[in-house]
């Protein structure tokens, strides 16, 4: 099948959900709807793809605590290739709290060793190691775009095609390289709101049309409504979305995108693509983290079936 490396930020995510409100300064709340899970998009993108029995290597930086420990453990359990993981002294992974209510939620975060993730990335061995790739997915917001640029354009070199979830940084776009990186990514990912702020388009549709490359994959997702995207041959996807019933959605983005790109690996049309990361991002939703509700190849595959 080939090695996808999925490079990027790491999170200890802390969540905590389905809380009736927000305890005012102050006051203290109990719940017992809580989860500790592995997390950041890289990671979340990479268990995905690993339970659907894909072989991942995961590219980022985390510390040298007994909870980072823990995670390397973890993440080798899941089936992650944990070679391309540097571990730092003297620091500690990084850390995000999700609370969510109701309608609303919100995430204290401290990066940590994250800090360190780009240089790692942009070093010669890693450079060397992500040559024998057959994919690379890139789940961060560096601070040196055209960086990044010329290491995507020398990846295409060595044939190893690449994938990029962008996230919601606009102000990225009057930085030096992005313009670039964008017209060179196989697969670019946007949700709903960060496709209409770049494209600055109307509607997903006419994003769509602004955003694609000649010869890139566009994927927006719709959350409940689905997901479209438009082709390396111009040709237009758009699936449903899936009625589940959420517990809680941290990282629901991320595990579409280790569905799609899965699918995707395996030379599956665009629309099965968007079925399979459709599937995997609604899943996702249905245990607290990003991964924990994904399906295994097997589930995926009966899924699959049903929707057509």
């Amino acid at each position: 099948m080939g090695i996808l490396v999925t490079a990027g930020e790491f999170y200890f995510d802390l969540i905590f959900y389905g809380l009736p409100a927000l305890p005012n300064l102050g006051e203290e709340l109990n719940t017992n709807n809580f989860a500790l899970e592995l997390g950041g998009g890289a990671v979340t993108t990479a268990l995905t793809a690993a339970k659907l029995a894909r072989r991942v290597d995961l590219v980022s930086v985390l510390g040298d605590s007994a909870l980072d420990a823990f995670a390397i453990a973890e993440l080798r359990r899941r089936g992650v290739g944990t070679k391309l993981v540097k571990r730092q002294g003297g620091k500690m992974g990084g850390i995000t709290v999700a609370v969510s209510v109701r309608r609303d939620r919100y995430f204290l975060t401290y990066p940590g060793a994250n800090a360190l993730v780009e240089s790692h990335l942009l070093s010669p061995s890693v450079r060397k190691q992500l040559r024998r790739a057959r994919h690379v997915h890139l789940g961060l917001s560096p601070r040196r775009w055209d960086a990044f640029a010329r290491l995507v354009a020398w990846l295409r070199r060595w044939d190893v095609t690449t994938s990029w979830d962008l996230g919601w940084h606009p102000e990225a776009a009057r930085l030096p390289g992005f313009h670039r990186l964008c017209t060179l990514i196989d697969v670019v990912f946007f949700n709903r709101d960060e496709a209409l702020r770049y494209s600055g388009a109307g509607s997903p549709d006419a994003a769509l049309a602004r955003l694609a490359h000649p010869g890139q994959c566009v994927v927006i997702k719709l959350g409940a409504g689905g997901a479209i995207a438009i082709g390396p041959d111009g040709t237009r996807g758009r699936v449903r979305g899936i009625k589940v019933r959420a517990t809680e959605t941290t990282g629901a983005g991320d595990a579409f995108n280790g569905g799609f790109l899965h699918a995707w690996l395996d030379g599956a049309d665009l629309d099965d693509c968007l079925r399979a990361g459709n599937i995997c991002g609604a899943l996702s939703t249905t245990a607290p983290g990003g991964s924990a509700g994904t399906p295994r190849r097997a589930e995926l595959a009966r899924l699959l079936r049903r929707s057509q």
